[in-house]
């Protein structure tokens, strides 16, 4: 039987970097062709690419983004009687981008020789189950996947490791459509999911870990204003919101900038104040941990933005410009 491993990546660090060609190594020394996928804009070592039977650069790297599709973090501090500022930071949808490569490398190994197609991310696990399973001629096999923040957590299906056969590798190929998947609640796995209830695909008591966690140890809620505080800014359109349960349930939301300091290390902030500049307007606020400041300017048209706090002025614009879609408001319990 000839067996090839296709592997998706996108390692823009050296950290990544190392652990793909340790997985690229691994899978070789079972006798098992390798062929990985990228975008082009992530030139990768030579040593890694020679590794490779097959390295193909793509010059797209499809994320989703608002409007299109967005995934959510959100935090909620209780703040006065009965109130409670919650944060929502929206980012780009990935999930989209790992069907497009598994796609991608779905069609052109199709176009070689192969019998069996091993499916991976880039740092999935070789562990020894896993092993096995590479020298087997097992096929039509999908994992659980073990969460990396919640360990204790089992998402019940994955892209990270997956084995078709040649006639079942064709049928999954033609289910990874743009249109199909914007149509679902948007989780890769839910594809997979889907697959296996069309399909009738095994699924393996075996769950499938990452080595490394993409949003490990990341602050979805501090842009790193200053060390004494963390800092949440809001940018979005005006539009209605759910603000718990009791009336009013929904609640238009301003598309006015709102921002929220909290996790204080020191009183500095609230008792000397910081200076906010937005569009060349400047307001002076002393804020208490977790209060909504709001701004009479429109989140989508600031220009310019500067903090300045204990004579130091930082120049928030670029960061600003780069925020896809926050929000920030009071949430409510009866």
């Amino acid at each position: 039987m000839k067996k090839i491993a296709l592997i998706s990546t996108f390692c823009d660090t050296a950290e990544k970097q190392e652990v793909l060609l340790n997985t690229i190594t691994k899978v070789k020394e079972l006798g098992i062709d390798v062929m990985a996928l990228g975008p082009n804009f992530i030139q990768l070592p030579h040593e890694i690419v020679k590794k490779c039977d097959y390295f193909f650069y793509t010059k797209d790297n499809p994320i989703l983004k608002w409007p299109v599709r967005m995934y959510t973090h959100w935090y909620e501090m209780p703040f006065g009687e009965n109130q409670i500022t919650t944060l929502k930071r929206g980012l780009p949808d990935y999930n989209w981008a790992a069907l497009y490569q598994t796609k991608k490398l779905s069609q052109l190994a199709l176009s070689f020789d192969y019998d069996i197609f091993y499916h991976m991310i880039y740092d999935v696990e070789i562990d020894d189950v896993v092993r096995q399973e590479l020298l087997s001629n097992e096929v039509n096999l999908i994992h659980p996947r073990r969460d990396p923040h919640h360990p204790e957590f089992l998402w019940e299906t994955t892209l990270h490791f997956m084995v078709f056969d040649r006639p079942m590798m064709e049928k999954i190929e033609k289910e990874i459509e743009l249109e199909t998947f914007l149509e679902t609640n948007g989780m890769a796995e839910g594809e997979v999911y889907k697959w296996r209830e069309k399909f009738g695909l095994k699924t393996s008591d075996h769950p499938v870990t990452d080595l490394i966690f993409y949003w490990g140890g990341y602050d979805f809620f501090d842009y790193e204003i200053h060390n004494d505080f963390k800092t949440f800014i809001s940018k979005n359109e005006v539009h209605n919101i759910w603000v718990g349960e009791k009336e009013p349930y929904e609640t238009p939301l301003t598309s006015n900038v709102r921002i929220v300091f909290h996790s204080y290390k020191n009183d500095l902030i609230k008792n000397n104040g910081i200076n906010i500049t937005i569009n060349d307007n400047s307001f002076l606020v002393y804020p208490n941990q977790w209060e909504i400041l709001e701004f009479p300017i429109c989140s989508q048209k600031v220009e310019s933005i500067y903090f300045e706090y204990e004579g130091n002025k930082i120049d928030f614009t670029e960061q600003y410009q780069n925020i896809m879609f926050n929000q920030i408001y009071y949430n409510h319990r009866p």
